[in-house]
């Protein structure tokens, strides 16, 4: 059989059984939910009738309890002559139970009976006849004498209106103190009885929620007391005995009327009255029969609708799809964008149709993968160094061509290095991928003023490796928007931070170019960019330099500094200079400090201050410290083999030598090699190498402390001079910077440096002055207790040889 055959047999019970399954059980479903609504409301009506019933019956049997307690009430009942409780009690007593009546209406009649049941006293607000004067035989008497309590409450036709009402009475039973004692046991005076008028219960009855229903009311023998008045309950019972279904409080039963089938529910409101409910099941159940005929109705015409168009669908996608396939096929070894086919059935026409995507899609991705490994970096998602130079080299020729002009900007993070050997490779990670968000909220598609310049980060942005990021600011204006977007930046990266609860502060430099006039080649423009972000580092970073021709003539001198700077250390090309250090008490030179000197066969002496930043920057400092400290331990041993009185040296000690994990050991082995004592040296640093120390610095500078060699803090006052690190770090010698001395003058630096020598002696340790030029200065810093002293008035730095004969000369000369 034929595919064109079978999709009919197979479709059409398909949906026809689903469909005739739902409609059935949506028919069910209604017929339920019309039973629980009719329950609901029968519950909900049964209540109110009940609530109504119960709090007429509670709000009488208190007013009653009050009425009857009434004196005027008492002293009627107490009243054994007739003639005169009836001239003198009865119309006040009338006039009382009158008020009664307007406060409550429906009590239309109050009525005072006599122990043997005669009514001596009625008050009625109806016209209507007293037929029941006489009562002792009465059953509404009766139940009242015999009644185990007090008050009774019942329910009754009234035999004077033949209305259903509600009875209640209170049995009165009073002392007669004018001829008894209060001893005496309580006598039955007579009764007080209030007939009360149901009508507003009764008009609940009506209408009747269910049009052919009847709400019917009887005694617990069956009897009709009261029903709706929709129609005629009578006629509508019949023969039918209501009783068999007062057995308990509340029932529910099936019955036959007529020929028409009924739910009978029963409920008991009070003692002696029952709540019958006849609702017909035909009006019950036909709003569910009329929606069940429906969904029936709507079934059908969904068959007869969906099975042609069902056919046609299937049709389509069987054959149709395996033509998509066939031109996907073709047309994704011609185009390099993903090929996705839609996926229309569970058959192997749509397991086929999958198979196929997931090839497309690992050919796309491994495609997107080597595009991605080639030209974006893993880290942060921004085009790596190989595109950013077919960007750039793409902007030369689109410029060139239109004669445009746009900007480079070469940016450089500040502390990077430090946050990632303090912090740990993972962190530094994490800073970048935090740095180029940074970016990328602050440099979409605005410069600060907010208009437009048309960058697109992930397009534009590069990170080139390590901390150094290019942006391109391709703009007519961008020789005048790349300052005000290099502050954003540089703004933005000012603010803290956070790295896994550590607030980081790196800061970035830029150096910009601009395309034509700073370089034509792709080499030139980046060459140019980063020798301007150097300068603008030099300048005290976080700042931003355009590149000039002084720029490049600066970074000239630089290249052939870094180059004869590295000779010089090949060829151990310097010399040490020692500067004397004086005792302010006894007036002679304790100690020196060791100052390197650089004289290069090209460049002349070159300053200290020009070549140990740069050897700070390339690593040299290392090797080159390491000589200071050689070469100043074998010339204290020469002085002391040659008699010298004792003298001490300084050694300057980089941060990046602190940071090394072997120093306090390469102090050590020197200090044997030349069979020195830990006091004869002593080294210094600045309060940078401390406030940036790692963890490193510190376990070196403690590792010395306990050595014996004493730690002294170099120019204090020009950083960041922090009173917690003084308690904290083993410092023992504290040299004030000499900018303090020469302005001693100025600025209240005299108070500032009596608080500081005095700070340090408080903290014991001692106090170097530098930069003492004049007796002036002498003459205060010993006033003060300075302890040592140190400056040109007594000598400038001098070689080996020079400090020999400064030894040998008394210290009047010196000065």
């Amino acid at each position: 059989m034929k595919l064109r055959t079978r999709l009919p047999l197979l479709v059409i019970p398909l949906i026809a059984g689903p469909l005739l399954l739902a409609g059935l059980l949506a028919f069910i479903a209604l017929r339920q939910s019309a039973e629980q609504k009719s329950t609901d409301q029968i519950s909900a009506l049964v209540s109110r009738l009940d609530d109504q019933l119960q709090l007429l019956s509670h709000v009488a049997t208190a007013n009653i309890d009050i009425f009857s307690d009434d004196p005027l009430v008492k002293s009627y009942l107490l009243t054994s002559d007739a003639e005169e409780r009836y001239d003198l009690l009865q119309r006040p007593l009338l006039q009382k139970l009158a008020s009664i009546q307007r406060v409550y209406p429906d009590y239309y009649e109050i009525r005072i009976l006599q122990p043997d049941g005669f009514e001596d006293l009625r008050l009625q607000n109806r016209d209507q006849p007293n037929l029941t004067e006489e009562e002792a035989d009465s059953p509404g008497f009766l139940a009242m004498r015999h009644a185990d309590q007090d008050t009774l409450v019942r329910i009754g036709i009234n035999p004077d209106n033949q209305e259903l009402a509600l009875y209640v009475s209170r049995r009165i039973s009073l002392i007669n103190p004018a001829f008894e004692s209060f001893s005496t046991p309580p006598k039955l005076r007579g009764y007080l009885s209030l007939t009360i008028s149901l009508q507003s219960l009764l008009e609940n009855l009506s209408p009747s929620p269910w049009p052919q229903g009847s709400l019917i009311l009887t005694d617990a023998q069956g009897t009709l007391l009261a029903a709706s008045q929709e129609i005629d309950s009578a006629r509508l019972l019949g023969d039918y005995d209501l009783s068999p279904g007062i057995t308990v409080l509340q029932s529910k039963s099936q019955i036959d009327l007529h020929g028409q089938s009924y739910q009978h529910h029963v409920k008991c409101l009070m003692d002696g009255l029952w709540l019958h409910l006849l609702i017909p099941e035909a009006d019950l159940f036909k709003e569910s029969r009329n929606i069940g005929l429906l969904v029936l109705l709507i079934c059908l015409v969904a068959i007869s609708i969906s099975v042609p168009l069902l056919l046609v669908l299937i049709r389509n996608r069987f054959l149709k799809p395996v033509e998509r396939l066939n031109q996907a096929l073709a047309a994704m070894g011609k185009q390099s964008q993903l090929i996705q086919v839609p996926v229309q059935s569970e058959d192997e026409i749509g397991e086929l149709s999958r198979s196929f995507n997931r090839m497309s899609l690992d050919l796309h991705q491994s495609s997107e993968q080597i595009h991605n490994l080639a030209f974006r970096d893993s880290l942060t998602g921004l085009p790596n160094r190989l595109m950013f130079i077919k960007t750039l080299r793409r902007e030369i020729e689109t410029a060139r061509q239109r004669r445009g002009r746009f900007a480079l900007l070469f940016l450089d993070l500040d502390n990077f290095k430090h946050v990632n050997d303090t912090l740990g490779h993972p962190a530094g990670d994490q800073l970048l991928i935090k740095v180029t968000e940074i970016f990328q909220s602050n440099l979409r598609g605005y410069d600060y003023l907010s208009r437009p310049v048309g960058i697109e980060v992930d397009r534009d942005m590069a990170r080139l490796g390590g901390d150094e990021f290019t942006l391109l600011l391709n703009h007519p204006e961008a020789e005048h928007l790349a300052g005000p977007v290099a502050e954003r930046v540089i703004k933005a990266l000012s603010e803290p931070i956070d790295l896994d609860g550590t607030a980081c502060y790196v800061g970035c430099s830029v150096g910009i170019a601009i395309y034509p006039d700073d370089g034509r080649t792709v080499e030139d423009l980046v060459k140019h960019a980063d020798l301007a972000m150097y300068q603008a580092k030099a300048r005290g970073r976080s700042t931003y330099q355009f590149f000039s021709s002084a720029i490049a003539a600066h970074s000239q001198q630089r290249v052939l500094l870094d180059q004869r700077l590295h000779t010089a250390v090949e060829t151990l090309n310097f010399q040490l200079h020692y500067q004397p250090i004086i005792d302010s008490r006894s007036m002679r030179v304790v100690s020196v400090e060791a100052l390197i000197r650089w004289n290069d066969p090209e460049l002349g002496q070159v300053p200290p201050d020009r070549f140990i930043p740069l050897a700070e920057e390339n690593g040299l400092i290392l090797p080159i410290g390491a000589w200071v400290m050689e070469e100043a331990a074998r010339q204290l041993a020469a002085w002391k083999k040659a008699g010298l009185p004792p003298l001490r040296v300084a050694i300057n000690v980089s941060s990046l030598q602190l940071g090394q994990s072997g120093f306090a050991r390469q102090i050590t082995q020197v200090l044997n090699k030349y069979q020195l004592s830990a006091g004869d040296l002593y080294v210094e640093l600045t309060e940078t190498a401390v406030l940036q120390g790692r963890e490193q610095v510190l376990e070196n500078l403690y590792a010395l402390r306990s050595l014996g060699i004493q730690i002294a803090l170099d120019d204090f006052g020009t950083g960041y001079s922090s009173l917690s690190y003084l308690q904290t770090l083993p410092i023992d010698i504290l040299k004030i910077d000499r900018s303090f001395i020469l302005n001693l003058q100025e600025n209240n630096n005299g108070v500032i440096l009596s608080a500081i020598i005095t700070m340090a002696h408080s903290l014991g340790m001692q106090v170097v002055a530098e930069g003492v030029e004049d007796h002036d200065h002498l003459a205060f810093l010993i006033a003060e207790g300075c302890d040592l002293l140190q400056g040109y008035l007594f000598s400038t730095p001098l070689p080996a040889g020079e400090i020999e004969r400064l030894l040998n000369l008394p210290l009047p000369e010196v000065i």
